[in-house]
């Protein structure tokens, strides 16, 4: 059956197949349908050319002449001559030019046709790039494509960077499904200086729709060689899990060399979430990890641009929350292990903290209460132990006078704290201490500026205080003291400067005289176009001495940053004394190219910490990034802590969607300090 209906702008033949042609001109005669300047509709398709023939009788449609075809408004081809056969869905093009618009991806093709999913091409040329002049494409001599498996063969393919040849391979066969498939990953290669070559070549097996393993066999040709294994798994849409076991084995020339602890480097991780465990409102976190040296996690295959690891503490976090209106509890454990010590064994441990807490809640007019309640373990093998339990229960008062301008709240919290020691100590304090706090928030605007500002001042009193016991690290009693507490946090914004400022501080009425003063902390960031400044600020007004400071200056407006930072922190019995400065920034200096640097110098060790220069690209359909690292590297050995001086180049190219490589050259290290 066959409608024609006439219109101003020409004809439309609506036929039987779903097949709707529309044209300027056209003819019927024999079941063969010839339009000039047409336009053919079928099941998503869309055919636009100078002449379309449809012949109803053998089903097959012929375009000629600036034909432009549309796929569901994902691809659409260019061609001179296209031929559709729909009895036998097959396709031929001649020339041919595919473009999606999902990736921006295009191939060009001297000949190419499909016969149901699948698709040939002969003289093929492919690229992400602009269709004129392309940063890089893919030359071959033939091309093979199942739509089905997602699975594309090329053969003879050159690569291009504009129009000089940089790879020949005589095959390169892949897949664009994003699937999981078993079969062998892409192999991983890197270089060092003083560890050689190294090869990696991952295995990936599935094991059913929620769960996969990878074996990763890795060479390091003048260190040693290792394996390492991954098992992933889901069992609901909330969760995830992964188990990560390996072991790596030096040579010994090498291990003597350096002087290593350790010849073979072994250890396991395991990782563990699930976002709704018995309802959506609870969570549990599963994060361990334990090896008998960081070098374990240095030496893992996927490690191939052999990234540094400094933190020489493993801690492994066992956490589980529920949360329920108004209500909280957790149940936590921590376990640390520090990799430069010989034996754990009085390394503490907290198995585990219990903890439940009720958020602020009104339970009558203008009064409110909360409850924070916690019971620690502290643990080890050798050395005491320790039960800690603590308990807070503030009541407030809430109000407001002259019109919300001046806001009171008055505080009374009760709290206790008890730790029991393996030795038979036991210490306890009972507080009840009055909090009156005067606070207020106001914000004006003026002709050129809002200013906002936060001004508070805090009463604390102790009503009852009552300490027995031996003196603990798990109590804090340098806060029982009547103090008055002074806060102030403002901020001001204009169109092109802004300034925000906190400052904090405690006066301690009940004290010695060289006790009397908290730390005075500042902190102010200021802004003006794109300038900052920000400075953060620990004073202690007892000692008179500045006891940490970390200062910020630089200029950024998305094209040119740079960038001075100076940190200094004071040694306290906690704390190690630090001191460095450093120096960063980049310039995009046409948009797609960017030149960056860093320089970071201990000033305690009074050494270059590390230093960074590169360059890199940024682009739609690639892109690369290369660079030069020297950095002091900690080093574990048998006569102690010492260190190497690293020297690295780092190279790393994407061809968007292709993937593409990351590479590092250690050069020769030297000892440091």
């Amino acid at each position: 059956m066959i409608k024609i209906i006439f219109l101003v702008l020409g004809f439309i033949f609506t036929f039987a197949e779903n097949i709707t042609v529309f044209g300027l001109s056209s003819s019927l005669n024999n079941n063969i349908a010839e339009i000039k300047d047409g336009m053919l509709l079928k099941d998503g398709m869309i055919i636009s050319a100078n002449d379309i023939i449809y012949d109803q009788t053998k089903k097959i449609i012929i375009a000629k002449g600036n034909v432009y075809i549309n796929y569901d408004k994902k691809d659409y081809i260019l061609a001179n001559k296209v031929i559709i056969d729909l009895k036998n869905n097959d396709i031929k093009a001649l020339p041919f030019f595919l473009f999606n618009f999902d990736d921006n991806s295009w191939i060009n093709s001297k000949e190419a046709y499909t016969k149901n999913s699948l698709y040939f091409g002969k003289e093929s040329i492919a690229s992400t790039c602009s269709v004129n002049n392309p940063d890089w494409k893919i030359v071959s001599s033939s091309v093979n494509y199942n739509k089905q498996t997602k699975w594309i063969d090329l053969y003879n393919p050159t690569l291009y960077i504009k129009n000089i040849p940089v790879l020949y391979l005589p095959y390169l066969g892949f897949s664009l499904d994003k699937t999981r498939s078993s079969g062998f990953l892409k192999p991983l290669f890197g270089y060092s200086a003083n560890e050689g070559f190294l090869f990696t070549l991952p295995y990936y097996q599935t094991l059913g729709r929620a769960a996969d393993l990878e074996i990763d066999p890795t060479v390091r040709t003048k260190r040693g060689r290792g394996i390492y294994s991954t098992f992933r798994f889901v069992h609901s849409p909330t969760s995830y899990g992964e188990f990560r076991i390996g072991t790596f084995r030096d040579d010994l020339k090498y291990q003597k060399e350096y002087n290593l602890v350790n010849r073979n480097h072994t250890g396991w991780s395991f990782l563990y979430t699930n976002h709704s465990i018995f309802n959506k409102s609870d969570q549990f976190y599963v994060d361990l990890k334990n090896a008998n040296d960081t070098d374990y996690f240095y030496l893992d295959a996927y490690n191939y641009t052999f990234r540094t690891i400094n933190d020489k503490i493993l801690t492994s976090n066992i956490n589980y929350y529920v949360t329920k209106n108004y209500d909280y509890l957790g149940i936590y454990a921590k376990y640390f292990k520090d990799t430069s010590k010989v034996s754990n064994e009085d390394t503490m441990q907290i198995l585990p903290q219990i903890n439940y807490h009720r958020f602020y809640d009104n339970f009558w007019n203008n009064f409110s209460y909360s409850i924070d309640a916690n019971v620690y373990n502290y643990t080890r093998q050798i050395g005491y132990t320790a039960r800690k339990e603590s308990l807070v229960l503030p009541v407030n008062y809430n109000t407001n006078f002259f019109k919300d301008y001046l806001k009171l709240g008055i505080t009374e919290q009760f709290s206790i704290d008890q730790v029991d020691t393996s030795d038979g100590n036991i210490s306890k304090l009972l507080r009840l201490d009055t909090f009156i706090k005067l606070y207020s928030n106001l914000s004006k605007k003026y002709e050129t500026f809002i200013h906002n500002i936060s001004p508070s001042i805090t009463f604390g009193m102790d009503n009852y205080y009552n300490y027995n016991g031996v003196e603990s690290d798990y109590i804090n009693t340098s806060l029982i003291k009547k103090s008055i507490a002074f806060n102030l946090t403002q901020y001001l914004i204009s169109d092109n400067w802004e300034v925000d400022h906190k400052l904090s501080e405690v006066y301690y009425l009940k004290t010695d005289e060289n006790n009397r003063y908290s730390d005075l902390l500042n902190e102010i960031t200021v802004k003006y176009n794109n300038y900052y400044l920000e400075d953060n600020n620990k004073f202690s007004l007892n000692s008179n001495v500045i006891k940490y400071n970390s200062i910020t200056l630089g200029f950024n407006d998305g094209i040119k940053k740079l960038e001075a930072n100076y940190i200094f922190q004071r040694k306290t019995d906690n704390i190690d004394e630090s001191k460095s400065y450093d120096v960063n920034g980049y310039w995009k200096y046409d948009g797609i190219h960017k030149l960056f640097a860093e320089y970071n110098y201990d000033l305690v060790l009074d050494i270059p910490k590390y230093q960074i220069f590169g360059i890199s690209m940024q682009k739609k359909c690639w892109n690369y990034s290369i660079s030069y690292k020297k950095e002091t590297l900690p080093l574990l050995t048998n006569d102690g802590i010492s260190s190497i001086i690293q020297k690295t180049i780092y190279f790393e190219i994407e061809l968007v969607p292709l993937g593409g490589i990351k590479q590092q050259y250690q050069l020769n290290s030297q000892k440091g300090y």
